[in-house]
């Protein structure tokens, strides 16, 4: 059986197995064992439509398990490192080294146990699995490799990538191999073609890959024409990574070629010998033809996040809107700033909809004409039209609108008639960007008319509008704009507010990137760009696709060129004929509370400002502060 979490919180899976152990700890012939993993996860639908989850992640979690006697919480060394940030836990997570899993695969696994929840002995399968690997490499014969042709690539002056390399190249060379290094300080046309001539002649290249390795532009390189050669000359030269005490994520230029390779892990001198023989052993293979690699480029930020994008980070937020959809609320409201995910959330609500049965509408207010905003009748009609283009419905609104009627009784009679009695089942009607309503001068009525429904849903469950779900999402304050709130949707029903992003989140949306960011880099980036998630996504596509460091990043990130120009051009913009703004964005530089409190409540929902009163308001972030300070002072 498989839990999966879909929320920020990484300590849940840890907690949930506690209890369960807790809980069997006195049961009595009741014994199991646990494998914790942080991966990708995908909600697919099963044979029968039902929804069922799929993915890398689950099934590395049950190669953990399988690692595992009766009793033990296991985990990987990956979900482990989150773990390690909270004090509560880090004393309870033991390391047990490393395990030799399916497919020859060798995972680092860690044990938690706290006094009463897990198991604190040894898993046996761990040292039956060392055992046979130190009996394997006892057993290894060196004849193999006699006359293989072999390079050897590595990042110069860095430890222990040099004294690692120093080993290999010994003992290859003793069992036979033509080993070469490139050792050559000086650089020219010679030598890039002596470097080129030796990766297509060989047998086998073999790249140490270490976290500095890793960033070497030469060694993307050297990996390319490796692999170029490999597609040409059926699978020669095969290409056998070793890894150096590290298991991280390779950067986006290194995923394509490396990502699909079995590695050997060297962890230390102990691992020696065994990286000889696993190296030996894969060189007496014969060599496979190899696919032409795909390029996986970065998905690049900006807009909705598409459904199947490894990028988008489901946050609590996504379980109240899921929840609220299951339980068919009358009115769900989504509130957030630009920019916060408001449109991508909204997606994949609907997404949950389409497979629970419901029927799906959505409509974009922003995408509404000047001429379909002049009246009310004129607006009615267009949503109208909207729903039956999207719902195949076989009758308009002018097909049974009455001159006699108003708009609102019209467009009443037409959405209960023919939309919900036709369709026969739940509809779930999604309203995005309804801040474009605030200012017309019938907006009022038209959020009075959606609150009449859920009203007359209250008063009588079995008529139709007990099917009808509708998703407003909004970024503006309300009370700003409508007088009356008990005669609009938004003072009832459920509240879905989006949030920055916090260093959680963050962390796991850096490990998807491929880990652009270091541990000690976290604190400055969340001070720089404050969590907000276009920013965030903004900057970690940025600096993979550059190959910068956070210095590079925060040293640019306001400048007129950077790589957030255009975002912060587009508030210049909107501020420049503002003068009341401008002087309130003056006001806080100078370290002034706003006065004029529903200017700040615009400014935050612009996602320019934060704070929930004008007394605590600040800027969402340093960016902005830096650069508002650069124009305005």
């Amino acid at each position: 059986m498989a839990l999966v979490f879909f929320d920020s919180d990484v300590c849940a899976p840890v907690r949930a197995a506690v209890e369960i152990s807790l809980a069997l700890r006195n049961g009595k012939g009741v014994t199991v064992r646990m494998g914790l993993h942080t991966g990708l996860v995908y909600r697919v639908p099963d044979i029968n439509g039902a929804e069922n989850v799929s993915g890398a992640g689950i099934n590395f979690a049950q190669r953990v398990m399988d690692c595992g006697d009766a009793g033990h919480i296991l985990m990987s060394q990956v979900h482990a490192s989150f773990l390690c940030e909270f004090d509560a836990i880090r004393p309870h997570l033991h390391d047990l080294g490393e395990a030799q899993v399916k497919h020859g695969v060798r995972i680092r696994l860690v044990n938690y146990f706290d006094g009463k929840a897990g198991q604190p002995n040894r898993p046996k399968k761990i040292d039956e699995s060392e055992r046979k690997s130190v009996e394997a490499v006892a057993g290894k014969t060196r004849p193999f490799c006699t006359g293989a042709k072999v390079v050897l690539i590595y990042k110069r002056n860095v430890e222990p990538d040099a004294a690692l390399l120093h080993e290999l190249e010994s003992e290859l060379t003793k069992c036979g191999c033509q080993v070469f290094v490139d050792r050559h300080l000086q650089v020219g046309l010679d030598w890039a073609k002596e470097i080129e001539r030796a990766l297509r002649d060989a047998d086998a290249v073999i790249p140490l890959l270490s976290p500095m390795a890793v960033t070497s532009e030469m060694l993307a390189f050297e990996m390319e024409v490796a692999n170029n050669a490999a597609q040409h000359q059926g699978g020669r030269p095969r290409i056998l990574p070793v890894r150096v005490n590290w298991e991280g994520p390779l950067p986006n230029t290194l995923t394509t070629i490396l990502d699909p390779i079995q590695y050997t892990l060297w962890r230390g001198a102990g691992d020696t010998a065994n990286v000889v023989a696993e190296l030996a052993t894969a060189l007496a293979a014969q060599p496979q033809p190899v696919n032409r690699a795909v390029s996986r480029a970065v998905e690049p930020p900006g807009g909705a996040v598409p459904l199947d994008s490894q990028y988008y980070i489901e946050r609590p937020t996504d379980a109240e809107l899921h929840a609220a959809i299951e339980r068919h609320d009358s009115i769900v409201l989504i509130e957030g700033a630009r920019q916060m995910g408001k449109t991508s959330l909204l997606s994949r609500g609907l997404q949950r909809a389409r497979k629970n049965g419901a029927r799906v509408a959505c409509t974009d207010f922003q995408t509404l004409n000047v001429s379909d905003l002049t009246s009310l009748e004129s607006f009615f009609i267009t949503l109208g039209t909207a729903l039956a283009n999207q719902l195949d419905l076989e009758k308009f609104p002018e097909d049974v609108w009455r001159a006699k009627s108003g708009p609102n009784q019209n467009f009443e009679n037409y959405v209960r008639r023919e939309v919900l009695r036709s369709l026969q089942r739940p509809l779930v009607w999604a309203l995005d960007e309804v801040d474009r309503l605030f200012t017309c001068p019938f907006g009022s009525e038209v959020f009075g008319l959606f609150r009449s429904w859920h009203n007359a849903r209250a008063l009588d469950p079995e008529s139709p509008w007990s099917g009808l779900t509708q998703i407003i999402s909004y970024a503006t304050e309300a009370h700003l704009f409508i007088t009356d709130l008990n005669q609009s949707p938004f003072n009832v029903g459920t509240r879905v507010r989006l949030r920055d992003f916090d260093t959680v989140e963050v962390r796991q949306l850096n490990y998807r990137y491929g880990q652009p960011l270091r541990p000690s880099d976290f604190e400055r980036f969340m001070r720089l760009l404050g969590g907000q998630p276009y920013l965030v996504r903004r900057a970690l596509h940025d600096m993979v696709m550059r190959e910068i460091k956070l210095d590079e990043l925060e040293r640019t990130a306001p400048n007129e060129d950077g790589p957030f120009a255009d975002h912060l051009k587009r508030f210049l913009v909107l501020l420049s004929g503002n003068d009341a703004a401008l002087n309130l964005l003056r006001d806080l530089l100078a370290g002034k509370p706003p006065t004029d409190g529903k200017l700040f409540f615009r400014l935050r929902a612009a996602g320019l400002l934060r704070g929930e009163t004008p007394s605590n308001a600040a800027f969402r972030c340093d960016l902005y502060a830096r650069y508002l300070r650069g124009h305005l002072a």
